[in-house]
């Protein structure tokens, strides 16, 4: 027995290494938490908007863009529906994400590749910019734009649209998380929310590294919703307060939710 002695240890020395060399794809390996929403207030919401973009002002004004050929629109109103201007987009275009960016807002189209560019007083429509290609989600973390296009990753621009490097591409461990849509991002904790076209569930992703940091469900949110495949959660805000909302396309209800313990800076 004693000539063998010396492989025990070997073999403790190896499965150290191999365990060390483990740890970090185990760790990739490992889903997001989930945290459930909890409904903190009801607010009306039109039932014929087709919810792809919603953001807040610095004076808590509410303003969404809706989708649809022929229906398309920006609307500025204040939370009790008051509203306050709209336009419309052209009825050739299909609306998509937007956001208040350096004093303009930003209106994306599905796959015309334009951008409306609209005073945010008026809703008046400045300027149009052919430069993008497909457009889902829009936010703005004050220094950049982030664009989703419906895959796993989300597209950095300047204000002038220019592309800002390559995409960042958003992981649930090592899993392509895909569809992302509505966007906004969260100044308190640093992270993008993401709507994920189809689901109940709002990812919020780390911009810095593209990992998801956990999931919203807001299954509970989905009470009130028509019953009807095209009304699907989208449409995510947070105001100067820090406040969360949510609602969905064609939703009779915007939903005030709790911030979730994970929507916190990482000291």
């Amino acid at each position: 027995m004693r000539r063998f002695s010396g492989i025990p240890r070997l073999f403790r020395l190896a499965f150290s290494a191999f365990s060390f060399i483990l740890a970090p794809t185990a760790w990739a390996l490992a889903s997001a938490p989930v945290y459930e929403a909890e409904i903190v207030a009801e607010h009306e919401h039109n039932p014929d908007y087709y919810t792809q973009g919603l953001f807040f002002d610095q004076d808590n004004n509410l303003y969404e863009s809706t989708g649809l050929y022929g229906r398309s629109r920006v609307i500025k109103y204040r939370l009790d529906g008051d509203i306050i201007a709209q336009t419309s987009l052209p009825p050739e275009v299909f609306g998509e994400g937007s956001v208040l960016a350096g004093g303009k807002i930003y209106v994306l189209t599905w796959t015309d590749g334009l951008v409306f560019i609209l005073d945010p007083q008026t809703l008046a429509v400045e300027a149009r910019v052919l430069r993008l290609q497909t457009g889902w989600g829009l936010t703005f973390d004050g220094t950049q734009l982030w664009r989703s296009d419906g895959t796993d990753r989300l597209f950095r621009h300047g204000l002038n649209l220019e592309s800002q490097g390559p995409p960042l591409l958003v992981r649930d461990g090592l899993t392509p998380v895909r569809y992302l849509n509505e966007l906004e991002y969260d100044p308190e904790s640093g992270l993008i929310s993401a709507n994920i076209y189809g689901q109940s569930k709002v990812a919020f992703i780390d911009p810095a590294s593209g990992q998801v940091r956990f999931y919203l469900e807001a299954k509970s949110l989905m009470k009130n919703a028509p019953k009807n495949p095209e009304a699907v959660l989208n449409g995510l805000a947070v105001d100067g307060s820090g406040r969360l909302f949510m609602t969905g396309k064609l939703w009779p209800k915007l939903y005030e939710v709790k911030r979730p313990d994970g929507l916190r800076k990482e000291e």
